[in-house]
Order: structure tokens, then sequence, then C-alpha cells
């Protein structure tokens, strides 16, 4: 593949996992919370989306952690980033969601405090795909080929 289709590929790729959070995160969520009256359905509803991003998340950072990996000799940054946004995503989905719905249907009191860390989770994943597309433009320069004068 060459450089300039692998970067239209890594761009639309970050551009789907990062889109997809926001989406989720900023509107879904929230919009169910309003709109749906029983607060546990609205959870529910949530939950799904959540769900649905995370497996999402997984796809998509696998296809980007192997461009990486193809791109890169080492363990660069833009790799790292991809790494960490995998790794938010699986131990948010993996580990701390299930926890934290044990916690809510047992209604515990420690359920808000694992809300805070799914949240967390999310946030940080979000973080680590933000940043690895403001590194994206970088590699214009690197990776790409002079045009020859």
């Amino acid at each position: 593949m060459s450089p300039l289709r692998r970067l239209r590929l890594q761009i639309v790729l970050v551009g789907l996992w990062l889109g997809g959070l926001a989406a989720v995160g900023l509107i879904g969520a929230p919009t169910a919370f309003a709109l749906v009256a029983p607060r546990m359905a609205a959870a529910a509803v949530a939950s799904n989306m959540f769900h649905a991003m995370a497996l999402a998340g997984v796809v998509l950072g696998a296809a980007l952690l192997v461009i990486e990996r193809n791109r890169s000799s080492g363990m660069d940054t833009p790799l790292l980033l991809v790494m960490g946004g995998l790794f938010f995503d699986v131990l948010g989905e993996f580990v701390v969601v299930p926890n934290l719905l044990a916690a809510a249907a047992s209604a515990a009191p420690g359920a808000s405090a694992w809300h805070v860390a799914a949240s967390a989770a999310y946030g940080a994943q979000a973080l680590c795909v933000l940043a690895y597309a403001w590194l994206l433009p970088s590699q214009l320069g690197r990776d790409l080929p002079r045009p020859s004068a």
C-alpha cells in the first residue's frame, strides 16, 4: 500500500473511532437519559450504545495497530497511542463495566465509583485516539515521498 493510501485509511479509521466515541458519549447517552423515562431503561439503552462502540473500537483500533506496526520500526508515539486507546477500550468494557453492572444491579454503594472508573476509561481512550489523530498530519512530511522538481 502506498504511503498516501495508508495515511488516507488511517484518517478514515481514526475519524470513525473518534467520531463514534464522541457521538455515543456526548450525544447518544445524554439523549437516552433525557428521553427515556425509567432511569434503568435509559441506562440499558446507553449501555448498549457504549457496548457497540467498544466493539467498534476494538476493530478500528486493531486495524490501526496493524497499520502502525507495519509503518513504524519501533515503539513510536503513534503506535503507543493506538495501543493506549485499545487498552482503555478493553479495560473499560471487559473489566470496569461488568463490575459497574453488577454493582448497579445489586444497588451496591460502590456503583458510583465504578461509574467514575468507566467514565475515566472512556475519557482516556478518547484522549489517546484524539492525540493519535492530532499526530497524523506529521506523517505527511515523514512518510510520503517528496515531489520531484
